[in-house]
């Protein structure tokens, strides 16, 4: 079905470099805390996981959970995210271990979702466009160096509630015209 949702897309910034000066242990002990943590900060907003693909992960606001404020609860979910890498940062500092970051995009918009996969496996996800542009506001975090970006449909729905910087308008792949991006400050809106 159609349904107007919004989707997040996290994922950690450098992390193959990391992986291949570590032991594999710590690789691997290092995403299963940081999935923890993402977890917890989605889930605690009302969100569902929806995928996990190496470092990264996306999820899903609106569905199949119904929410009231799809896209505040992505915001307030990625700042949780924030701080929880920060805390994680400060604990991995006192093990003389290298501190991470994370980029994250939100987007919100109509997305066709439902059940996809075989009889011997199914998952519930989403696709279109406002998913594609979530990726791409994702991975557009490493060149505006801000660690989460929004679009014009996430920063209308969420209005003064969240302090945000406008970054102007950004062409993606994809994308038949620029997009407005808009950047949220973490210690602004704690």
């Amino acid at each position: 079905e159609n349904r107007e949702l919004t989707l997040l897309f996290v994922d950690i910034r450098g992390f193959t470099r990391m992986v291949n000066t570590q032991a594999p242990e710590e690789s691997i002990e290092l995403l299963n805390t940081y999935y923890t943590l993402m977890f917890d900060a989605i889930s605690g907003q009302g969100g569902v996981v929806n995928q996990m693909i190496g470092d990264g992960l996306m999820a899903i606001f609106g569905a199949p959970l119904p929410l009231d404020d799809p896209p505040g609860a992505a915001v307030r979910a990625a700042l949780d995210m924030i701080e929880m890498i920060e805390l994680l940062n400060v604990e991995r500092q006192g093990t003389g271990s290298v501190p991470i970051a994370i980029g994250i995009g939100i987007a919100s918009g109509e997305v066709v979702a439902g059940y996809t996969g075989t009889q011997q496996r199914a998952t519930y996800t989403c696709i279109g466009d406002t998913v594609n542009l979530a990726a791409r506001l994702e991975a557009h975090t490493k060149l505006a160096q801000r660690a989460i970006l929004i679009d014009g449909a996430t920063r209308g729905a969420i209005g003064d509630a969240i302090a945000v910087e406008a970054l102007g308008a950004v062409a993606f792949k994809g994308k038949a015209g620029p997009v407005e991006v808009f950047a949220v400050a973490p210690a602004a809106n704690r």
